[in-house]
């Protein structure tokens, strides 16, 4: 049987396209379809539900949006995640404002499946050049369409970026090896482009190229030969690197979060030994799809000793297989090509070469999985009768099939997905605070006993970390659900323990930047922590403290208007009735002197004996000795706040203000 194609069949003119092969398409779709036909109703989850209804560059096709989406960072406006995908985040403006999908999940969804199918009819195309014939290609293509490890990447909205970046990897290798010429060359040059601006990882087609020609071509010199294909792919990873740098140059270091991979905390040998046992969990989930989670962040997978027995087996599955695909190299090149397919498109994500954002996560097995299907059917279509071979793989693709069907509904949102996922990773830190979070959020009175369950659960995977290390999310939520229960002092406790965490987090983000040469452009901490701290405060009646905490908070969040009206009430509760004055005019220039503002503003005058002449009318008088003292107190507060928070450019407008506005001089903090 003819299982590999020489370098001489792709130089052939392709044949025209028949209804034989448009039947197959139809059943391949139909495949696909069997895999995913559930999953069109289904809502948004995780980061999901993040970008589609927050990201407002998705709201209107308008060109002040298009140059937010070609000139800022993938989760704009927040600064460093290290992220930069146009071509995604253009895509999703398709969906939401071409289509009119709005923040209605369904049209993205539709539109995931046409991706995926796309997806695999390039697939197709490609094992039909590596089989050169139809029933192992089909095969191959179908085992892939339903294979679970892909749910993620398809019945997430997010998953978008996986079906893009897959879509011009397998496009670019199909164009390479069946098309020569300028033309050709500089497809190869858009597609490859428009997939590392989809997702990095599409970055491998150069090296997916070179497995070819060593694996079918005539290596070297068929390198040599085309080298103008190669110069154009590498083109592209240039273009990507003098972009990125463009726009994300300026911006902060994406902040490490070790909790979501600790390997970024591990010492070089145990971080790559613990990356090898990760890809022996990859090889294990491919073989059997069961254990399925979207989440395996601390402390799910432990770091690897000497001794771990999976990293060991994990070196061994490894080594035997490079053996093998090695020894028969000259025999059997397709299966040299699907071990070689499986490493260079996992690599980006293996945590091998550099540490990532996650230890471990289902959709980077999304590309890596044609090689695995490629090679189950390579493999069957050894057996001697073809019946068992068809046989073999029909129960094997209705498996595969049912699990992902049974798979896709755990994607209906946030709460469906956590239920699931930590019955399979219940050492997963982030699971349970998610659990917690979707309980709370579906309904807070009566699951507040399981919302403080769960979130004590992740609490308690955490907090054995250095505050450095660990997150302040599951204490400060914890903290939040023990508040509702009216245990104010237990709150409290937990919540201390957040801060601690998050002010480590915050000096070590501006040691990192510093060491960089960044810029110290915005703060890590979360004002909420900080608010609901000043809460329990307040309701144990130690106000100075809860002064400290608002003023903190509103330095990180100077236009929350938590922090001006709790700093109003810890005033009033200590009789600072000044001070609660000066609050209130801060927040009345903030919110341009509505009228319950400045209802409130008059209400505190008159408790103040010297402020007799503060209104004039229901006016606030400007000429009022008391009124203007407050004002430029207040102006004051504004310009310290803006300047904490780390932007100038507000506190320079309040500083003008102050001085145009009513004559005060404020100076710089």
């Amino acid at each position: 049987m003819a299982v590999l194609a020489r370098s001489r069949s792709s130089e052939k003119s392709p044949a025209p396209v028949s209804f034989s092969k448009w039947r197959v398409r139809a059943a391949l779709l139909a495949v696909a379809l069997a895999g995913y036909a559930n999953s069109f109703g289904l809502g948004l989850a995780q980061d999901s539900k993040a970008i589609v209804t927050q990201d407002a560059r998705l709201q209107a096709v308008t060109a002040g949006n298009l140059k937010l989406i070609l000139d800022k960072n993938y989760w704009w406006p927040k600064a460093g995640d290290g992220l930069y995908r146009p071509v995604t985040t253009l895509s999703l403006l398709v969906n939401y404002a071409v289509l009119g999908n709005g923040p209605n999940a369904a049209g993205y969804h539709a539109v995931n499946f046409l991706l995926h199918a796309i997806d695999v009819w390039l697939l197709y195309e490609l094992a039909l050049v590596l089989f050169r014939r139809a029933g192992p290609a089909f095969f191959a293509a179908a085992l892939w369409a339903v294979h679970p490890i892909g749910a993620e990447a398809v019945t997430s909205i997010v998953g978008r970026a996986d079906l893009l970046a897959a879509m011009a990897v397998l496009g670019g290798l199909l164009l390479y090896v069946k098309r020569r010429g300028i033309w050709a060359t500089a497809g190869l040059f858009a597609i490859a482009t428009a997939g590392v601006f989809a997702k990095e990882n599409a970055a491998v087609l150069l090296g997916l190229m070179l497995l070819w020609d060593l694996s079918f071509g005539e290596g070297k010199a068929a390198v040599m030969r085309r080298w103008r294909d190669y110069a154009a792919v590498a083109a592209s990873l240039v273009v990507l690197v003098l972009v990125r740098h463009a726009v994300l140059g300026a911006l902060p270091l994406a902040q490490p979060v070790y909790v979501d991979n600790p390997l970024r905390g591990a010492g070089f040998w145990v971080g790559r030994w613990t990356a090898i046992k990760v890809v022996g969990l990859d090889l294990w989930l491919l073989l059997f799809p069961v254990a399925l989670s979207c989440d395996r962040s601390f402390d799910q997978i432990a770091l690897a000793g000497w001794a771990d027995p999976w990293a060991w087996l994990s070196l061994l599955a490894a080594m035997a297989i490079l053996a093998v695909v090695l020894l028969r190299y000259r025999t059997d090149r397709v299966m040299f090509w699907t071990a070689g397919f499986f490493g260079i498109a996992l690599l980006p994500t293996a945590n091998l070469l550099f540490s990532i954002g996650a230890t471990m996560a289902e959709r980077f097995l999304y590309l890596p999985a044609v090689g695995f299907a490629v090679a189950a059917s390579a493999v069957l279509y050894r057996l001697k009768n073809e019946r068992y071979t068809k046989a073999a793989l029909i129960v094997l693709l209705v498996l595969y099939a049912g699990r992902t069907l049974a798979r896709n509904p755990d994607w209906k949102d946030d709460l469906s997905l956590a239920s699931a996922d930590v019955e399979t990773a219940p050492r997963s830190f982030r699971l349970h605070d998610m659990l917690a979070k979707a309980l709370f959020e579906q309904d807070a009175q009566r699951n507040i006993d399981r919302a403080i369950q769960e979130e004590e659960k992740s609490w308690d995977i955490v907090k054995v970390l250095p505050p450095a290390r660990s997150s302040e999310f599951p204490p400060l939520f914890l903290g939040i659900y023990y508040s509702i229960k009216g245990d104010y002092a237990k709150s409290l406790a937990v919540l201390l323990k957040a801060r601690e965490i998050s002010q480590a987090q915050e000096k070590a983000y501006d040691e990192e930047q510093r060491a960089h040469g960044r810029p110290l452009i915005a703060r890590s901490g979360f004002a909420q922590l900080y608010f609901n701290l000043a809460n329990d405060y307040l309701n144990l009646g130690r106000y100075p403290e809860a002064v400290e905490a608002l003023r903190y908070g509103r330095g990180l969040s100077p236009m929350a208007a938590d922090a001006y009206d709790g700093l109003v009430l810890a005033y009033n509760a200590m009789g600072n009735f000044q001070m609660a004055a000066v609050t209130l005019e801060a927040r009345a220039q903030l919110d341009r002197f509505q009228p319950a503002t400045m209802a409130a503003i008059h209400d505190e005058y008159r408790k103040m004996p010297d402020a007799a002449c503060a209104f004039v009318q229901e006016a606030l008088d400007p000429g009022c000795p008391r009124v203007k003292a407050d004002l430029c107190q207040s102006s004051a507060e504004l310009v310290q706040a803006f300047t904490d928070a780390r932007q100038p450019e507000q506190a320079a407008e309040y500083r003008k203000a102050a001085g145009t506005r009513w004559g005060c001089a404020v100076g710089t903090p």
